[in-house]
């Protein structure tokens, strides 16, 4: 089935690949197809050509002001693909939809199109960027009002973007719901691109159940002499770094082993603080519960063990990471806080005593509930952070290197997704979407 899906790709690609490139294309046609082909899950594949369209119209320094064609939606969804592949594009595009006290226009409140695409722009702000804040405030209270009476399939997009914001999500969640969304397009639709997309998602869902299959099969003797639960992940660690170290070699990328096992020996350190903390009943301040919080959240861990697969990953970008750039840091401090919030209960029902929730309400004189909004808050302020950072690390940093940390930030949010602990109790959050990216093929 692999081959056979392999080969149809292979074909569908180069149709498609036409299609992108094609002379004498509309920008506003080409961004529109860029957006589509990446929210069907299948940008990987065109990355090259991708990359040299938006470098291209990036520098053609568009007159989004007073050209009528470019509407709220257009402008909305251009800063959104500029800002997504790195490209430092100003906030300032959206002023001509301000009005001389700083507001938005009241205008924009009838053009819920605009308004979705506004919406799903603003959630790559930066720090200081007044007009995006806003933005976001605008369009969630006035997309919430207005989402009841829209019609379909308007009002699902609406509906699912509120509650999971684009850049926010799992690219191949999206991806997978998106087919369903594009499928329904009766105008819109290209039939070859909408073949591409279900028979590459069902190769890659083929490819990804063979990889489980792999890495969950654990017959070693010597985990006979652990407890059930831990033996898969023995056998895991036993056997991970020894081939890594031996396939790496070859490739001349051994060095990338030692940043591995470094991030893990840290892992292991701050479980042992937490350990200690447990055994005492110690309770420590915010900022030394932070401190190590910060290490066991596994995100630097998980990263440096990411870029061991990535052959693009070179040693000065191990480097990088190992310095602890601002980008890891906020990725670090999002899959914490949002964990602390969200798992609160869990952890107090399990009798911990040093949770964060706790700390920060001891310190500060709140209550449960206020240090819960203010670690959402700094969670979203560290998103900031990213999307900052991610832009002035695109210069010396290969994309697809800060892609990872990106991607480990949005398993956070839809894990997480309403306050729920999608780990502890995995059948509501994370059963359905399981199903649907390994268990479930589409038809095609």
């Amino acid at each position: 089935m692999i081959d056979s899906y392999s080969k149809t790709v292979e074909e569908l690609k180069n149709d498609v690949r036409s299609l992108l490139t094609a002379p004498d294309t509309k920008m506003i046609d080409t961004m529109n197809l860029i957006d589509t082909i990446e929210r069907l899950g299948v940008s990987y594949h065109f990355q090259n050509e991708i990359e040299e369209i938006l470098q291209r119209y990036f520098h053609l320094n568009t007159n989004y002001h007073d050209d009528e064609a470019y509407d709220l939606y257009t402008v909305s969804l251009h800063f959104r693909l500029f800002r997504q592949h790195g490209h430092p594009i100003s906030s300032e595009i959206f002023g001509k939809w301000v009005d001389v006290d700083g507001k938005f226009k009241e205008g924009l409140k009838s053009d819920a199109k605009g308004l979705l695409s506004l919406y799903e722009a603003s959630y790559l702000r930066t720090h200081g960027e007044t007009i995006l804040d806003d933005a976001l405030a605008l369009t969630t209270a006035t997309l919430k009002s207005m989402a009841p009476n829209l019609g379909s399939p308007l009002k699902e997009q609406v509906v699912h973007a509120l509650v999971q914001p684009l850049h926010f999500n799992i690219l191949r969640v999206e991806a997978r719901r998106f087919i369903s969304v594009y499928e329904e397009e009766e105008e819109q639709k290209n039939e070859t691109l909408m073949k591409l997309a279900k028979i590459d998602f069902n190769l890659l869902q083929d490819i990804h159940r063979e990889e489980l299959s792999e890495t969950s099969r654990w017959d070693d003797v010597e985990t006979a002499r652990l407890p059930e639960y831990m033996r898969p992940l023995y056998k895991a660690v036993l056997e991970l770094y020894e081939q890594f170290e031996e396939e790496l070699g070859g490739e001349g990328r051994s060095y990338a082993v030692y940043y591995a096992i470094e991030a893990l020996k840290e892992l292991v350190r701050g479980y042992l603080v937490e350990a200690k903390w447990f055994i005492k009943g110690y309770l420590p301040p915010f900022e030394e519960y932070l401190s190590n919080g910060l290490v066991t959240s596994t995100y630097h861990y998980l990263t440096a063990t990411s870029y061991l697969g990535m052959g693009s990953a070179r040693k000065q970008d191990f480097e990088w990471l190992s310095k602890e750039p601002k980008m890891l840091v906020a990725a670090l401090e999002i899959c914490r806080l949002v964990d602390d919030a969200a798992s609160y209960e869990v952890e107090k029902e399990r009798g911990q005593v040093a949770t964060g929730i706790d700390s920060y309400m001891r310190e500060n004189g709140v209550t449960k509930e206020e240090a819960k909004a203010k670690f959402w808050e700094m969670s979203m302020d560290a998103w900031k952070d990213s999307n900052e950072e991610y832009i002035k690390a695109c210069c010396y940093i290969p994309k697809d290197i800060l892609m990872i940390i990106f991607n480990l930030e949005r398993v956070i949010d839809v894990v997480y997704k309403n306050s729920e602990d999608g780990y502890t109790h995995p059948q509501k959050v994370l059963e359905p979407h399981i199903i649907a990216l390994l268990v479930d093929p589409i038809k095609v």
